[in-house]
């Protein structure tokens, strides 16, 4: 079977290979196609991403080719599973976004605001032009998308009538594995409700043997205090939401800190990846990597290293951080912590589910063998047609929502009695999302000057329509009407 990855030239593709390679026999995976328009980076990543299937196959009787791919069509042709992480524009044009956004004293940031709707003017008209070729070549192939701004991607590619595709975020992923950390038990004994809209959702359930644990959890001050997901957020708010909010959250319950440091750092976030991956392909340019493997990924994990350490650094600056207090200090009440040699929770449960090494990845493959092995099955996040998930929102809204996925589909978790507020802001936002594509689709300007006026990171039509005509320069769509 054959997989694509779609933005393969990129140096999360390593950290994706990686977690391929654990999943390819259970999935009768036999070729990963990465595929790329820029071949620099595609040898360079590519490479190292070969060399790995390589030594994999020595200790494996499952070996899987790695294939570098600069046509779309060939890329996708004959794949079971396309996996979509592209970057139009490059690190460059994300860069721009950030600076025009923070121009204007408003925040950048690639997923939502400003910065997203930039993003989404350059990636919009590609995704949906490559969906079009995917559902001609392998109709039949699933679709995952990771491309941000993932769920304002996923609408418009649900809107143009797209079939068999899934928004991925690996956040909500990220809240459940931080708990198990927590509470010492593998993330497959917990369940984790979550419910909004990309990068704008909360978890309003934790369940452990059928008991939703989050009002215990949220009764420890300690856990409010230390709980490594609350670094970014006034304690309080953690108290009021009596939820688990996003941590993308942060920019809207935060505004004017994020802002403010933001423009006291000296580089912006894309600045700092953009410089760390023209280092990091300067020095595997000058190797052959695949014949100095180690040495290729020595150099990779130490500049990723560099590069994660930088995530928030710029927006948390000052802030308060989480003390990391170890896990059985918060005395919980509801678990024995000790596992056996088998890692079952005493108390009966399943097997751990196998750790991803990237999140998004995971994800993919987790859905992967559900959908397609009987008696597997898992329950994700993901983005995808509302369909009466979420109480009050249209059926054609792309949510964020946990889902079961077994052999008989994905099936969304039902969400009702939402909090007012909470509910509101999904509603701005899907309505910031809905006029956004308009305006890309149809390149009109005023719809979006309203989609940037109604949106909380913006709340202005004199800043929108400077921003939105700033983006057209700089994106070379001045053909915009």
């Amino acid at each position: 079977m054959k997989v694509a990855l779609i933005g393969g030239g990129g140096p999360r593709t390593i950290y994706f290979t990686e977690s391929l390679l654990k999943y390819s026999k259970r999935l009768g995976i036999t070729e990963l196609c990465l595929m790329d328009n820029d071949d620099r980076k595609l040898s360079a990543f590519g490479g190292i991403c070969r060399a790995l299937a390589n030594d994999f196959a020595k200790n494996n009787n499952n070996p899987v080719t790695v294939t570098l791919e600069n046509d779309f069509r060939r890329a996708v042709c004959g794949t079971k599973a396309v996996v979509f992480a592209i970057r139009a524009g490059g690190d460059d044009a994300r860069v721009n976004d950030e600076k025009i956004a923070l121009s204007f004293g408003l925040i950048g940031q690639e997923t939502t605001g400003a910065g997203g709707f930039a993003y989404a003017m350059r990636t919009i008209p590609v995704m949906i032009e490559y969906l079009r070729i995917l559902h001609e070549t392998a109709p039949e192939a699933i679709a995952f998308n990771f491309t941000n701004p993932a769920g304002l991607v996923t609408q418009a590619l649900c809107d143009a009538g797209f079939k068999n595709i899934y928004g991925i975020c690996d956040n909500a992923t990220g809240i459940k594995i931080e708990l198990s950390k927590v509470l010492g038990i593998s993330s497959a004994d917990l369940k984790v409700n979550a419910y909004g809209l990309n990068h704008l959702s909360w978890v309003n359930a934790v369940r452990l043997g059928g008991t939703n644990i989050l009002p215990e959890l949220l009764s420890s001050q300690a856990f409010i205090d230390n709980f490594k997901l609350f670094a970014y957020f006034d304690r309080d708010i953690i108290k009021y939401l009596g939820e688990i909010p996003n941590g993308y959250l942060f920019y809207y319950y935060h505004r004017e800190k994020a802002l403010a440091n933001m423009l006291k750092s000296p580089k912006t976030r894309g600045e700092s990846i953009r410089d760390i991956n023209r280092i990091m392909l300067e020095e595997l340019s000058v190797l052959d990597v695949e014949k100095n493997p180690d040495t290729a990924l020595e150099i990779f994990r130490r500049r990723m290293e560099e590069r994660e350490g930088s995530y928030m650094k710029m927006e948390m600056d000052g802030l308060k951080k989480h003390a990391g207090l170890d896990p059985a200090s918060y005395n919980f009440n509801f678990i024995d912590r000790k596992t056996d040699e088998s890692g079952r929770n005493p108390a009966g449960g399943p097997l751990p589910v196998p750790e991803a090494i990237e999140g998004y990845a995971g994800v993919a493959f987790n859905c992967m063998e559900s959908l397609w092995h009987s008696g597997k099955s898992i329950d994700v996040a993901l983005n995808l047609p509302n369909n009466g998930a979420i109480e009050g929102m249209e059926s054609d809204d792309v949510v964020e929502v946990s889902c079961d996925v077994d052999e008989t589909g994905v099936k969304p978790l039902q969400f009702t009695g939402i909090p007012h507020s909470n509910f509101l802001l999904m509603k701005t936002i899907k309505r910031y999302e809905k006029l956004a594509i308009k305006a890309i689709r149809e390149r009109r300007r005023e719809y979006a000057y309203e989609a940037l006026t109604i949106h909380p990171l913006v709340s202005s039509y004199s800043l929108a329509k400077c921003l939105v005509d700033k983006y057209c320069e700089a994106n070379n769509a001045r053909d915009w009407k």
